[in-house]
């Protein structure tokens, strides 16, 4: 099959750097054309699961507008322009959970919508986590192996990327 091919694009919504919106004229990989294909730009983000060395799983107290909260959460947050995803991690579990590591395991980077080229993140473990000098955020509640897998298997952080972010990084640490 022949790669898809973009011959125009066209931004019909810019609200950068959350969002732009273009339409696309693409030619599929079958030779078929599509003269309105959405296309949706967002800026790329990291998701961090943290664990600290008596294995007790760091998240953070949310109220996301879109989920309603309170919610548990992962650190997470936008790669800044010209930074590369580790440092944007690490620059965030410092920055919202005033903890640092000195192991970091990287995860995987996904899309979330494959047709739309919606939202790439960039997912890591960070092992062996301590608070920084500066001490933990208040938001900070430590959760317990068995509470976060007991969690996500109720589907309880109700956010695609923060559930992700956990799942992957439980298989990482406990697949046998």
């Amino acid at each position: 099959m022949n790669p898809w091919k973009t011959h125009s694009r066209e931004i019909i919504l810019n609200r950068q750097p959350r969002l732009s919106v273009e339409t696309r004229k693409v030619e599929l990989p079958d030779g078929s054309q599509n003269e309105d294909w959405l296309w949706l730009d967002s800026p790329e983000y990291v998701v961090v699961t943290a664990v600290d060395g008596s294995g007790q799983f760091i998240t953070l107290e949310q109220h996301p507008y879109a989920a309603r909260g309170p919610l548990f959460a992962p650190v997470e947050g936008v790669i800044r322009a010209g930074e590369e995803a580790l440092p944007a991690a690490q620059r965030l579990l410092l920055q919202q959970a005033g903890y640092n590591s000195p192991d970091w395991v990287f995860l995987g980077d996904f899309i979330t919508d494959a047709q739309s080229g919606y939202g790439r993140g960039y997912y890591f473990l960070a092992r062996l986590a301590a608070p920084a000098p500066s001490g933990a955020d208040p938001r900070v509640r430590l959760l317990s192996r068995q509470q976060l897998e007991d969690a996500v298997a109720d589907g309880l952080p109700r956010v695609l990327t923060w559930q992700t972010g956990f799942s992957l990084a439980l298989l990482r640490l406990f697949a046998h």
